[in-house]
């Protein structure tokens, strides 16, 4: 009996770990799980040329970040989480609608034009990148600051006209 009490016991634990979010209770609990589930694919399985584990570790991260959205949708971080997630597997539309979302909620949040910019940069829309950038810059009141938005924005025009030297690379953006 305490054979089957404990394989019991052992299944249940491993059946817990394949889906830490699951249970879950809080948006916290929901943004932990997620960021672990991230930082295994991101800095475990693709190191490791494990193309497998990343996706399946980037897919639990994506659930974990849109369930803590559904939780709660006014809280900015599950968004950040789940744009950067999208962003790590170069599903830069995703990334784009996700950052836009969250602008919704935070309009002025700067760090978010910048991310929103990048993934548009890499997906190629470079005047929408530009248009984050200039909203961007609207805001900003340092002068070092805006002298920086001002050489992005003119990088990314260049690539927009096709004539910066090396289109292959995806600028300086965070």
């Amino acid at each position: 009996m305490k054979k089957v009490v404990f394989i019991f016991l052992i299944s249940l634990s491993a059946f817990a770990a394949t889906d830490s979010f699951s249970q879950a209770q809080t948006v916290e609990e929901l943004e932990s799980a997620g960021l672990r589930h991230y930082k295994n694919a991101h800095f475990k399985a693709i190191p490791a040329k494990n193309r497998a584990m990343a996706d399946k570790e980037f897919a639990r991260a994506e659930k974990a970040f849109q369930k803590a959205i559904k939780k709660k949708p006014t809280r900015l971080r599950p968004y950040l989480h789940l744009g950067r997630t999208y962003s790590a597997q170069k599903k830069y539309a995703a990334a784009a609608r996700t950052y836009r979302s969250a602008l919704v909620i935070a309009p002025r949040h700067k760090r978010l034009y910048l991310r929103l910019a990048s993934v548009l940069e890499k997906k190629g829309d470079y005047r929408g990148a530009i248009n984050a950038l200039d909203t961007l810059r609207a805001m900003e009141t340092d002068e070092r600051a805006i002298r920086i938005i001002d050489d992005l924005i003119s990088q990314m025009e260049m690539r927009a006209t096709g004539s910066d030297s090396d289109k292959s690379q995806s600028g300086s953006l965070p």
